[in-house]
């Protein structure tokens, strides 16, 4: 009897390694304004002309400020809550919609956050975590881990019900 294995490499946004997440504004003073939003806790989002995730375009992608000790108005660096369907309905990449970055607060090797997400889901389920240089404007603003919302694609994925 003969079997075969079929391998694929394929790639998904939180496959282990270092996505590359480019932020393209139309308005200059883009932190300034996330600052206000963060402030206001409406939950506001500036609106981003692009996102490119690993060369994979998205348009009109809604972003926040997100946290709560790891946020700092006088940072260029705080976590980010990035809400790739926040006006074009269904815009995702490879399913998900929602990307959170955290800044490495407290962790300045950066493992423990994906390590742990890692050890996790292999006893129950939990979120998909992996690494992000991001960049806005052309700038990189720096190394971020990129985590999985727990959201109702999430609860889909896990439990086979939305909500």
């Amino acid at each position: 009897m003969l079997f075969f294995t079929v391998t694929s490499f394929s790639q998904d946004v939180f496959d282990v390694g270092i996505r590359t997440i480019e932020i393209f504004f139309n308005e200059p003073n883009w932190d300034d304004s996330l600052d206000v939003y963060y402030a206001n806790n409406l939950g506001q989002r500036l609106v981003a002309d692009s996102i490119l995730i690993d060369g994979e375009v998205d348009e009109n992608v809604g972003i926040k400020y997100k946290g709560n000790s790891s946020y700092n108005v006088n940072n260029i660096k705080n976590p980010m809550n990035i809400k790739l369907d926040y006006i074009n309905n269904g815009q995702s990449i490879d399913g998900y919609n929602t990307l959170k970055l955290s800044n490495g607060f407290r962790d300045p090797s950066f493992v423990r956050e994906v390590l742990s997400y890692e050890i996790a889901r292999e006893y129950m389920p939990a979120s998909k975590a992996t690494y992000a240089n991001v960049f806005v404007d052309g700038t990189l603003i720096g190394l971020y881990t990129c985590v999985q919302s727990i959201d109702d694609d999430f609860t889909n994925e896990h439990f086979y019900e939305r909500k």
